[in-house]
This record gives structure tokens, sequence and C-alpha cells, in this order.
């Protein structure tokens, strides 16, 4: 990943901003939809459900990293991602901070909006606050919604080392994270993304389990990114 040198950092945060805030609306408008018992094209049957969302949300994601604000500042919509990019040599460290508080801010303002337009509907869906099976513990769940991220992540990195496969990098991120939220949703909640958990969780309430979801999916791509660096510093030649 090629980084751009003096980015505007407070416009392409601005940018986070708004792509996270359009994602995350329309991920609830379409659970909404598909998954209140109310709702006339609602899907009652899991092994439909959650395999239809997956690929909507695949073509959501996609579909904003190819918009001009994605190519702007990358189209991360994901703390755990801007981590990974700064630590890959992507972006400098000074934007970091405020990409995650974009992100995370426009976790929120999505909530907000959903809940203004669509009502009690979205509260009779618990404001679809993601959450694991029952029988899940915490560490379990950690491992998961971590794990989850290392090939989507090293898939990232194989396109991104390659400027002719470089323009891949939305399909591996959007085909990933929509085959996690096909497979993951009845076991793990297939959050994924501290931004898609948190604003959710605060309008419902619903805390139980929200440290592992604010935290394994920006671990694991710290450990990834801290891993392919000691690597490449690895293969470089030494000078004699």
């Amino acid at each position: 990943m090629s980084r751009t040198p003096n980015p505007p950092v407070a416009r392409h945060a601005a940018y986070e901003f708004a792509l996270t805030t359009a994602l995350f609306f329309s991920v609830l408008t379409v659970i909404r939809w598909l998954a209140h018992p109310g709702s006339p094209i609602a899907i009652s049957d899991p092994d439909l459900l959650f395999p239809t969302v997956g690929t909507l949300v695949a073509l959501l994601i996609g579909g904003l990293m190819v918009t001009p604000l994605g190519r702007a500042s990358g189209g991360h919509m994901h703390p755990g991602v801007s981590v990974f990019v700064w630590l890959t040599g992507g972006m400098p460290g000074r934007a970091v901070l405020p990409f995650v508080a974009a992100q995370l801010a426009g976790s929120l303002a999505a909530t907000g909006l959903a809940r203004l337009v669509w009502g009690d509907a979205l509260t009779q869906i618990g404001y679809a606050a993601v959450h694991p099976a029952a029988s899940w513990g915490d560490g379990l769940l950690f491992l998961v919604e971590g794990g989850c991220l290392v090939p989507i992540l090293l898939g990232v990195a194989l396109v991104a080392s390659r400027p002719a496969t470089a323009k891949y990098i939305p399909v591996v991120i959007a085909v990933g994270v929509g085959l996690v939220v096909a497979t993951l949703v009845p076991y793990s909640g297939a959050s994924i993304n501290p931004a898609r958990a948190l604003g959710p969780a605060i309008f419902a309430g619903q805390y139980d389990h929200l440290w592992v979801y604010l935290t394994a999916s920006v671990l694991s791509p710290l450990l990834v990114a801290l891993t392919l660096r000691a690597l490449a510093r690895r293969a470089q030649p030494t000078s004699a």
C-alpha cells in the first residue's frame, strides 16, 4: 500500500464518518426489513436470511469503497482496518485517531438515524445489536471475531503488494466480510468491526460482550500487520 504524501486528514476523516454512517444505516435498514417479523419481505428461514444479508453487506462495502469518498480516504469504515493500513505503510500515524473517532461516531450516527427513520420497528429487533450464541463464552468469541479477519487481511496484503492487483482490494474485503456474515451470525454475531457493534449496543443498552467486539477486531489487524512487517524485514537482504 502506497502512502499518500501529506493527506488532508480532517477531510478524509469526515469522509470516513460519512461512509461509516451510510454503511451501517444501510445495514440496519436491511436487517429491519428482512428480519422484522412484521415486514412484508421478512425472511423467516435463517438458512436463507443470513446469506442474503451477507450478500447485501458485501455489495454495500464494495460499493462504498469505490465511491469518490471511499477512493479518497481508503474506505476503511473499520478502526482495525485503519490500524492495519497505518502499520503497513498506507497512511500516517497522525490520521489513525481521527479516522477511528470518525468511524465510531458514524456508528452512533447511523444507529440514531435508523431509529429516527424506522422507529419502533428497529427497537423491536433490539437495534440489530450483535450477540453470540448463548453457549459461547468471551474467550471463544474473542478468538473467532479476531480470527475471521486474518484471512481477509492477508488477502488484502497479497493483492495490495502488486500494482496490477491492488484494484481488487474492495473485492477481497467485500467478499470476505460477506462470507463471515453469511456463516457466523448465529454463532459469534459476525460483528468483526467495532463500528458495527458500538452504536446498536449503546442504543439497545446491551453491553455484555461489547468489550470483545470492540477489541478483538482491532487487536487482530494489529497483530497481522506487525507480523507482516517482521516477515518483510527478515526477507530484506542484509549488507555484507
